[in-house]
This record gives C-alpha cells, sequence and structure tokens, in this order.
C-alpha cells in the first residue's frame, strides 16, 4: 500500500489546480471565438444592402451575384476582419504591456505608443505640402506604423538605460503620452480645417472604410505574435513573480522584457496604423481576461479574443442600433468607462 506524503498531497491538488485553471483558460478562449465568429457572421449581412444569413452563407459558398460579391467580399468581410483582427491585436498587446511594467494600467494607449502613431498620422494628412511631405509620400499607414516604432524604441530605451526598470517605463510612457497629445493639438490648430476633419476621424478609430490592403498586415502578423506568446508563456508567468525569483526559475528578465516589448510595440504599431486608436480595447480586454481566467496576469491570447469580440461588437452596434456615422472608437470608449467601474465594484464585492 502506498502511503501519500504531505509535499505528494499538495503537488497533486497544484497539477489538479493547473488542470482546472487550464480547462477553464481554453473553455473561455473558445467561447470567445465562436462569439466573434457569430457576431462577425450577422454583422456582414448589416449594410445599406442588407442580407439574410442563408444569403450570407450562400454568397460565401460562392453562389452570389455579382454585386452581392461585392458587397460582401469587398465590402462587409474586410470590414469584419479588421474589426476582428485589430481587436486582437490591441487587447495582446495591452496584455503584453501591462506584464512587462508590472502594472495594469501600462496599456498602449499610456505608454506613448498609439500617441506616437497619432502624431505622424496627423503630420501626414494635415502637412503633406510642408512639414509632413516626406510622411504623406509614404501615406497614413506607413506613417502611424512608423510613429509607433519609434516612440515605442525611444520609451523601452529610456527605461532600459542602466537595467531595465518596470516603473520608469510607466513614467517614461506617461511622459511621451502627454507630450505626444501637446504636439497633436497643435498640429491640429494649424492645419485645414478640412484636413483636421480628416484627422479626427482617424484619431477616433474606426474600420468602416475597410480593405483587404489593411487586413492583410494584421492578418499576417497577429497569428505569427500568437506563436511568440506561446513560445514566450513560461517566461512571462513566472517575469511578475520579480527579477530575482523569475532569474532564479530560470528567466532572464531584462531578455524576456525587452522581446516582450518589442513584440507588443509591433502589434500595436501595426493595428493602430490599419485602424486608428480604438481606445479602451488594450485597457478593458487584459482587465476582463484576469477576471473570467482567474489568473494573477491576463494571458495574451485570451485578452485577444476579448478585445476582438469588444471591436466587432461595437461595429455592429455603430450599423443597427446607434446613428449612422458613428466610429467603432466612440463605442468602445463608451463602453469602457463604465465596465471599469463595474470590473471594479466586482473586485471590491469579491
Amino acid at each position: 500500500m502506498t502511503t501519500l506524503t504531505p509535499e505528494g498531497s499538495f503537488v497533486r491538488r497544484g497539477r489538479r489546480a493547473s488542470v482546472r485553471w487550464h480547462r477553464r483558460t481554453l473553455a473561455w478562449a473558445t467561447g470567445l471565438g465562436l462569439a466573434v465568429a457569430l457576431i462577425g457572421y450577422a454583422g456582414i449581412g448589416i449594410s445599406e444592402f442588407p442580407l439574410s444569413p442563408v444569403d450570407v452563407g450562400r454568397i460565401l459558398l460562392g453562389g452570389g451575384t455579382k454585386p452581392e460579391n461585392y458587397v460582401v467580399f469587398d465590402v462587409q468581410v474586410p470590414r469584419v476582419l479588421l474589426a476582428a483582427l485589430a481587436g486582437f491585436g490591441l487587447a495582446m498587446s495591452g496584455a503584453l504591456t501591462r506584464t512587462v511594467a508590472r502594472n495594469p494600467l501600462a496599456t498602449p494607449d499610456l505608454i506613448g505608443i498609439t500617441s506616437g502613431a497619432t502624431v505622424f498620422a496627423v503630420l501626414a494628412i494635415g502637412f503633406r505640402d510642408t512639414w509632413g511631405s516626406a510622411l504623406a509620400s509614404i501615406g497614413t499607414v506607413s506613417s502611424a506604423l512608423l510613429g509607433a516604432a519609434l516612440t515605442g524604441s525611444a520609451v523601452f530605451a529610456l527605461a532600459a538605460r542602466r537595467g531595465f526598470d518596470p516603473f520608469r517605463l510607466v513614467l517614461t510612457g506617461v511622459a511621451f503620452t502627454w507630450f505626444c497629445q501637446a504636439l497633436v493639438t497643435y498640429l491640429l490648430t494649424r492645419a485645414d480645417i478640412y484636413d483636421v476633419a480628416t484627422a479626427q476621424r482617424w484619431m477616433v478609430g474606426s474600420v468602416a472604410n475597410a480593405t483587404m490592403d489593411r487586413v492583410i498586415p494584421v492578418a499576417v502578423l497577429v497569428p505569427l505574435a500568437v506563436v511568440a506568446c506561446m513560445l514566450l508563456a513560461r517566461h512571462l508567468r513566472v517575469y511578475p513573480l520579480g527579477d530575482d525569483s523569475a532569474a532564479s526559475l530560470g528567466t532572464q528578465p531584462n531578455r524576456t522584457a525587452a522581446i516582450t516589448f518589442a513584440l507588443a510595440v509591433v502589434v500595436a504599431a501595426v493595428c493602430t496604423a490599419v485602424a486608428g486608436p480604438i481606445a479602451f480595447v488594450a485597457l478593458l480586454a487584459p482587465q476582463v481576461a484576469v477576471m473570467v481566467t482567474r489568473s494573477p496576469t491576463p494571458i495574451p491570447c485570451t485578452a485577444g479574443w476579448v478585445g476582438a469580440l469588444l471591436v466587432v461588437a461595437g461595429d455592429l452596434l455603430t450599423r443597427t442600433l446607434l446613428p449612422p456615422g458613428l466610429a467603432v472608437g466612440i463605442v468602445t470608449a463608451a463602453i469602457g468607462g463604465p465596465a471599469l467601474v463595474a470590473l471594479l465594484l466586482v473586485r471590491i464585492r469579491r
């Protein structure tokens, strides 16, 4: 007869808890993915040329007429795909930056990444004949991508000077955010009124004018980022324990922080460039992911599915219940504030 020691009992209970946690995480990811697919499928048929779910299925399977194919494949499908992929990428980036900084508020919106993209996008839109002529020549999307990449690199370089410091990362990022916001405000006061309107539409964040040219970059990047997160999973689980604990468990904290932050910057930069700085997704989705998975840190892929659901559902609201012409960034911003308060109340009750 085998006698189970206290240490063996503890290990067995830990393994059972780990299995339950993995099952719960997988169940939530599957459910969120199905919800995104169903809402996206419903959104394909809602436009100025309405289609029933049966008609949408028939057209997707190759049985549509030329006008129907144009509406579905050239207008609606790119819009739904861009909403899902951009939401997924922004939320994943928020989860990664939050983990690196060990701070739930350290998202791309608050550490300068999206603000840098906005500065370069406004220069390309409003000053294409003067200061921003070089940026205008490469396009708004490429300009925003360049701005986000440069800002993210500068923030990390300052935070990593003489050893990476998460607290310094947050302070540096906030400083860059406010500086970039002030610069954007100045640029908008100097630009032509028509260019200001165009820039403000981009700054809100929208997927209304989606094309496959904008979908392809995120369609390629997001799956690669998911694979990278899986490879980094073990390091990301121990990194929040602190540098000493992470190092004792076989992880190089500075290297993990550099790789993770670089991945977050690239993903956030591309998603912001193609869809604009959609507000609150990178902040709200990781919070929801932590709550549903009961994990101390957000799982990037689970947070990504929450972000995809938030943007896809928000875009559907702009075409159904809300007045026409609203951008999805307005909806996510309106939902984000009350949702964060609700999450705070739930945690207080627990």
